[in-house]
């Protein structure tokens, strides 16, 4: 069953790079394609694990805010202890909050992996020669080259545009 999965996301992966007939083309076409399904795919686990988290993250928040307010009334009454206690505690929820963040983080780029490794499965040796040559490179490159600067440059192109117009923010 793994196989006939395997074997279908396959095909269904690897049609954009046949569409044209030009195989740069093809190429280019196909990347793109394929980074549009990872950034997709990114948000939708990153949202999935947000929902996850949101009982966590609400407890941790209001942890955060109600340390950090102990600790200003703690300083102006001049008790550094109280302070300094609440302030510690406050310093550790804020850390989890950072943790649960750093794995929406982390869900949001296992499909761009994925996507790499699927195409190194695809492209692996299979170069691309540049008409100059890059420094430390040479005039040889290969498909990481194209991926992951398209990747990241639609991930912040989407990133903006999510902000200003599709989903504006909380």
């Amino acid at each position: 069953m793994l196989i006939d999965l395997f074997l279908f996301l396959d095909a269904w992966l690897i049609a954009p790079f046949r569409w044209p007939s030009s195989p740069i083309l093809g190429f280019f076409l196909g990347s793109f394609i394929l980074v549009v399904y990872s950034i997709f795919l990114g948000q939708l686990s990153m949202a999935g694990l947000a929902r996850i988290q949101y009982k966590h993250l609400v407890k941790h928040d209001t942890e955060v805010a109600k340390r950090s307010a102990l600790s200003l009334e703690a300083l102006k009454v001049q008790d550094k202890e109280a302070y300094l206690a609440q302030n510690t505690l406050a310093k550790d929820a804020y850390g989890h909050v950072m943790s649960l963040a750093v794995g929406r983080m982390t869900a949001s780029l296992w499909p761009a992996v994925a996507a790499l490794a699927w195409m190194d499965l695809r492209f692996r040796g299979i170069p691309l020669d540049l008409p100059f040559a890059l420094p430390y490179l040479g005039a040889t490159v290969y498909y990481p080259f194209f991926f992951i600067p398209m990747y990241l440059g639609l991930r912040i192109t989407w990133g903006k545009l999510r902000k200003r117009v599709f989903i504006p923010a909380r």
